[in-house]
């Protein structure tokens, strides 16, 4: 048989494997799953498409950036409290991987506590019973709060896919 015709019956398979599982990888986004799992996940269209696929069905979306500068900020320190209903006075506790966050809450109030370098930001949220689309609260840390750079800015078509729910 020709070299250029020779069968490779488990290489091509599991190269092709390898391929996708180092995709995932990259992405860093994990599925949504019970309530008050935190997804979080980046900005490129890729990334951001992965990370819509995993957060369907979440009712609280979170976008975390520095003011002025519009720059999106990851490794935040997220609290996310019930300030009614059943589930008072629970809390999530993560960290945020990526710049975008989604997650599934019980209809109710709650305080949305983020933290980066010592910098607390915390916003009010209200999350209805029904919503073909999630709340979505912005914390926007100051200047002072970013530590050796954020890296590259986001182009303004990302920022606008970030937006777009």
């Amino acid at each position: 048989m020709p070299p250029s015709r020779k069968k490779l019956p488990m290489k091509v398979p599991f190269a092709f494997t390898a391929v996708i599982l180092a995709a995932g990888a990259v992405f860093s986004v994990r599925a949504l799953g019970e309530p008050g799992t935190l997804v979080c996940g980046g900005i490129g269209s890729d990334e951001r498409a992965a990370l819509a696929d995993q957060a369907r069905g979440a009712n609280l979306a979170l976008e975390l950036f520095v003011a002025k500068r519009g720059d999106y900020v990851a490794g935040t320190r997220i609290e996310i409290t019930a300030l009614d209903g059943a589930g008072r006075g629970r809390t999530i506790d993560a960290t945020a991987d990526g710049p975008i966050c989604y997650t599934k809450l019980a209809p109710g109030r709650y305080r949305v506590e983020g933290e980066l370098n010592g910098v607390t930001r915390s916003a009010r949220a209200v999350v209805p019973g029904h919503s073909r689309h999630p709340v979505h609260v912005a914390l926007a840390f100051p200047e002072d709060a970013v530590r050796g750079g954020v890296g590259p800015e986001p182009t303004p078509h990302e920022r606008e896919e970030a937006r777009t729910p």
